[in-house]
C-alpha cells in the first residue's frame, strides 16, 4: 500500500504540474510606425508678397529668390542649407547625428510645399494622395524611415524650425536620431510661404 501511495502521490503530483494553463506563447514582433502622421496645425497666416522681376531672380536665371519681410534676399539651396543647420543645431544638443541634404529629397520636399501653396492647405496629403514616402520614392530616393514636418505663414527658416520644435510631435521627429537624411521645400503663395521638411534614413 505504501508503494501504490507513493505512485499515486507521485501522479498527482506529474498531472497538477501539467494541469496548470499553458505558458502563452508571445505575440510575433510588430513595429509600429515610428510616428503616426503628425495632424496638420495651422500657422498665424503672416503676408507674404513676392513678386518675380529680373532682380528678384538668382544670378543663374535658375528661379526667384526668398525674400523674407526684413528685405533679406536668399536663395533655395540657402534656405535649405539654413533649416538644416539649424535642425542640425537641436540634433546636437540631443546627441543625434547630423542630417544632410539629398538632391532627390530637396525634390521631393520642393514639389509637396508648391503643391500645398496652390491648394491653400496645409496637408501630408499630395493632390494626387500621396504621402510623404510616396513622393520621396518618386523622386528617386529609396526610404526606408520617413518622416515630415510642414508649415505656414513664417519667413525665416529659422522660424520654421523655431514652430516645429515648439510643437512635441514635429520636436520628436526632429529629434529622431534614426534619421540620416533630409530635403527642405519653401514655396511662396497666399498665407504662406508653405515650408516641408522631409527627413529619412535610405539612399
Amino acid at each position: 500500500m505504501t508503494g501504490m501511495r507513493r505512485a499515486a502521490l507521485a501522479l498527482g503530483g506529474a498531472l497538477l504540474a501539467w494541469a496548470g494553463p499553458p505558458v502563452p506563447t508571445p505575440p510575433p514582433h510588430y513595429e509600429a510606425p515610428l510616428w503616426p502622421a503628425p495632424r496638420p496645425f495651422q500657422q498665424p497666416q503672416g503676408s507674404w508678397e513676392s513678386r518675380e522681376s529680373d532682380e528678384s531672380r538668382e544670378p543663374d536665371g535658375s528661379g526667384p529668390s526668398r525674400k523674407p519681410r526684413d528685405g533679406t534676399a536668399y536663395s533655395r539651396d540657402d534656405t535649405a542649407a539654413q533649416v538644416v543647420a539649424a535642425v542640425n543645431r537641436h540634433r546636437t544638443r540631443a546627441g543625434c547625428g547630423p542630417v544632410r541634404l539629398r538632391a532627390s529629397l530637396n525634390r521631393a520636399a520642393q514639389a509637396h510645399s508648391a503643391d500645398m501653396a496652390r491648394r491653400q492647405r496645409l496637408t501630408h496629403t499630395g493632390a494626387d494622395g500621396s504621402g510623404p514616402a510616396a513622393r520621396m520614392r518618386a523622386a528617386g530616393y529609396h526610404p526606408r524611415h520617413t518622416a515630415e514636418t510642414i508649415a505656414a505663414g513664417v519667413t525665416t527658416p529659422q522660424a520654421a524650425v523655431r514652430t516645429w520644435m515648439d510643437s512635441a510631435p514635429h520636436r520628436d521627429i526632429i529629434l529622431t536620431c534614426r534619421y540620416t537624411h533630409a530635403g527642405v521645400g519653401v514655396a511662396d503663395g497666399g498665407g504662406g510661404p508653405w515650408w516641408t521638411l522631409d527627413l529619412a534614413t535610405g539612399h
